[in-house]
């Protein structure tokens, strides 16, 4: 017969087990959530904490995606294809995260590497944006930027908006 006290440390090495299983889950995961990093929505979606590069990468106002907007760089909205459809910044091109693999090989044969891109979603607490980042990045793009604001910023501010394809 056991005593109970083998049952706590049975339950006890169960349980670190398991989180250490969940934890090890969570960081190879390309969903896993950050442990550590920036909370504050007003800075934008939370993510492990940004190095220089990431926040060197980031569009924060309305009036500088304006300005990269009238000079001709390729906006991309990250969004569904629905919300694409409904309305998107006028002139981007819909690169939905969720039709990427489908859609990706077309993109590239009319976009370079080396294209100026400005990827969106819908607004800060949205994480498609980055998500797209990271998979042009891995991709071969080079610049790369994202619009933390996204479309409910550019909407508010009365910019040009286009609707369907």
């Amino acid at each position: 017969m056991m005593h109970w006290g083998r049952y706590v440390v049975r339950m006890g090495l169960l349980l670190v087990a398991s989180a250490a299983v969940a934890l090890v889950w969570n960081a190879l995961s390309p969903w896993g959530l950050p442990l550590v990093g920036q909370w504050n929505a007003e800075v934008g979606v939370v993510t492990a904490v940004p190095d220089a590069e990431e926040s060197a990468a980031t569009v924060q106002t309305v009036d500088e995606a304006r300005a990269l907007w009238e000079s001709r760089v390729v906006f991309l909205d990250a969004r569904d294809s629905g919300s694409y459809l409904e309305g998107h910044i006028k002139g981007a091109v819909s690169l939905s995260v969720y039709d990427f693999e489908s859609r990706f090989f077309d993109f590239m044969d009319v976009y370079p590497p080396e294209a100026p891109l400005v990827v969106y979603c819908s607004g800060r607490l949205c994480d498609e944006s980055h998500r797209l980042a990271v998979m042009l990045k891995d991709a071969g793009y080079v610049h790369v930027r994202i619009f933390a604001d996204g479309m409910p910023a550019w909407v508010a501010a009365g910019l040009p908006v286009g609707e369907g394809k």
